[in-house]
């Protein structure tokens, strides 16, 4: 069935499509179910989904989608993780954390972290739901287009994204299950009434959307993101969310913007380990402390709430 130069069904990746979602749909359109069709179209004793596709998928893999899809090897290339390397993050590695990537925690080929974020409205708007690239990216937190927060798991079970797995152990289903569907309970993942964003401050939310935007079209005719500026919102995050290395910084920020004091939780890990409502918020709060840089940040040392040592580490060309 998978032989000749191209795979019967061919179908190119969507407009910023993830490599993950493009190949289960590839699966789906020729037929087959996903581990099917990984043993047919590679190789069967390679496990495919034992791993973070999108992050560590082999060479032979992307150029083996390239030449049967019909699809550049460059434009393959774009449907993973390296997308970023050098924009969001230094260069990509076997493990460890990458900078700004949400972490999806593979633990016998299940999930068993909240990695795999989406807009409910992008996949109910689209008669072949699919997922993107950018919806990995830890500042994502709300849709641009929709302007409403995302989410990162079925809001029936709690479970992960994980719609490799959708019609896993179900024998009998012959027909190709839609990728907006929870693969543990079955449901929707877009039946609900989405949480819509707060837009508190106009200039914030205004350069925030327009990065956003930036990462959907794949950082094509959209300009430059300025990376250490993005290097320095990233340390602010990390400092606003520490008990220890900035213990007033939090307060000091909710009086000045107005904004609520949320609990941020003392758990020691990585910012984009943490939940999507606390990342939202410590996020709110850093991309204004940033806004006419450096003043207001200049203020918050004057005012002790904020070390510049523990600011400036590890990108010192951005201390004034």
């Amino acid at each position: 069935m998978l032989s000749g130069k191209l795979w019967p069904a061919h179908p190119h990746p969507l407009p910023g499509e993830c490599l993950s979602s493009w190949m289960v749909r590839t699966a789906h359109h020729n037929g087959l179910k996903v581990q099917s069709f990984g043993h047919f179209a590679f190789n069967k004793r390679y496990e495919l989904w034992n791993r973070d596709i999108d992050r560590l998928a082999p060479e032979s893999l992307l150029e083996q989608m390239s030449v049967k899809t019909g699809v550049t090897l460059k434009e393959t290339k774009k449907t993973t993780l390296s997308l970023f390397e050098g924009r969001l993050f230094e260069s990509t590695s076997l493990s460890g954390q990458l900078r700004w990537i949400t972490p999806l925690k593979l633990y016998h080929r299940i999930y068993a972290g909240f990695g795999m974020q989406y807009c409910p409205l992008c996949l109910a708007e689209s008669t072949d739901a699919y997922y993107r690239i950018a919806w990995r990216v830890a500042f994502y937190t709300f849709c641009p287009k929709h302007l409403i927060l995302m989410e990162d798991r079925c809001r029936h079970c709690g479970m992960a994204v994980a719609f490799h797995r959708i019609e896993l152990g179900k024998y009998h289903q012959l027909d190709a299950p839609d990728l907006a569907v929870c693969w543990k309970c079955g449901l929707s993942l877009t039946d609900f009434t989405p949480t819509p964003v707060s837009i508190w401050h106009q200039n914030v939310h205004r350069r925030w959307k327009w990065k956003l935007a930036v990462l959907d079209r794949g950082f094509v005719n959209s300009g430059q993101i300025k990376t250490q500026r993005l290097n320095l919102l990233h340390q602010l995050c990390r400092i606003i969310a520490s008990h220890s290395l900035a213990p007033d910084l939090q307060q000091y920020l909710c009086e000045k913007t107005d904004m609520p004091f949320q609990h941020i939780s003392d758990v020691k890990v990585a910012f984009e380990q943490r939940s999507l409502s606390e990342r939202h918020y410590i996020l709110e709060l850093a991309w204004w402390l940033i806004e006419k840089y450096p003043r207001k940040i200049i203020e918050a040392i004057k005012c002790n709430k904020l070390r510049p040592h523990y600011l400036y580490k590890d990108i010192p060309s951005l201390r004034f």
